[in-house]
């Protein structure tokens, strides 16, 4: 079991694999890591059991599409990677800053208009809309501090920015011999 640390000495120690992980980074020739996830559908129930790495999450609709709502759908996974994501940026740059955070929490939430994605009107959006943060925190910070912090964040949060600025998608459909 992970020893249980305050955050102010979980950022400590973040600082110092920061640094050094930075380190490698400069001294290496390092390429892209390369990310992956799966889904192989379950048959009888539809459930998605996504497969990141040794990690299973148990993705799910609600019954009104079908589901048995035993686990998020796409769209609030989609939601709770910004959320992780801006938590994790958010520590690596209080980590740096040596900020004195307590508490951290982040909550992303939007909407979705399912008459898009269902294909019954295409007066409305497919994707998810109105997608909005909040960090909330507490700890010896100052109001500045915690703005930079943000506009930091923004620049670089690698899911925040995925979604934010265009990405290229290339798809392919193989079929599965028999």
């Amino acid at each position: 079991m992970a020893p249980i640390w305050s955050l102010r000495e979980f950022l400590v120690r973040k600082r110092q694999a920061l640094a050094a992980f930075r380190d490698r980074l400069r001294d290496q020739q390092v390429t892209p890591v390369r990310l992956s996830a799966a889904v192989t559908v379950a048959a009888g129930t539809g459930l998605r059991p996504v497969r990141i790495r040794d990690h299973t999450v148990l993705s799910d609709s609600g019954p009104a599409l079908g589901g048995y709502d035993l686990g998020p759908n796409a769209p609030e996974l989609l939601l709770a990677a910004m959320a992780s994501c801006i938590a994790h940026s958010a520590l690596a740059i209080a980590a740096d800053r040596e900020l004195a955070i307590d508490d951290l929490q982040v909550e992303v939430s939007g909407q979705i208009d399912y008459r898009g994605a269902l294909a019954v009107s295409t007066d409305v959006p497919v994707a998810p809309t109105d997608l909005q943060y909040t960090i909330r925190y507490r700890g010896d910070i100052s109001d500045a501090e915690m703005k930079a912090l943000q506009s930091d964040l923004e620049r670089l949060c690698p899911v925040l920015l995925a979604v934010l600025q265009p990405q290229s998608l290339h798809g392919q459909v193989e079929r599965i011999e028999s």
